[in-house]
């Protein structure tokens, strides 16, 4: 299969999935919007409508501090810990050394040009403005 194809399949893939998932999530909403209103029905037939509404309220309320503090405790634990900027740089040096070592064996002559055009941009990027003074 060409890349294309690959591409437009796996698009249509994470197509179907969001659909089905807000699909789910619809019913899933509907489906809570029902227990809630059960739950107040029930609450109202021992207390008066006012007390139902706000028993109803803290009970969801706290629902939401439970799962919120819940989410924040398991977002913690899998949140991934980053590799430090100087590893990161130290890579990014490595690869470009093996970069121009490959360079300059397959084409010396490109490299030294490469070579002086770099030289001069990073002249010019770092010599300021020196015509002030």
């Amino acid at each position: 299969m060409s890349i294309p194809g690959r591409a437009e399949a796996a698009l249509k893939g994470l197509a179907l999935i969001a659909a089905l998932g807000a699909a789910v999530l619809a019913i899933l909403l509907g489906g809570l919007g029902f227990l809630i209103a059960g739950f107040f029905l029930w609450i109202e037939r021992f207390q008066a409508h006012d007390a139902a509404a706000a028993i109803t309220g803290g009970v969801l309320f706290a629902l939401a501090i439970i799962i919120a503090a819940a989410g924040r405790a398991i977002l913690r634990r899998v949140k991934k810990k980053q590799p430090p900027l100087l590893s990161e740089l130290t890579g990014i040096i490595a690869t470009a050394g093996r970069i121009a070592g490959l360079l300059i064996r397959k084409d010396p002559r490109k490299s030294m040009v490469i070579a002086i055009i770099a030289g001069a941009l990073a002249e010019y990027i770092t010599s300021g403005d020196k015509r002030k003074n």
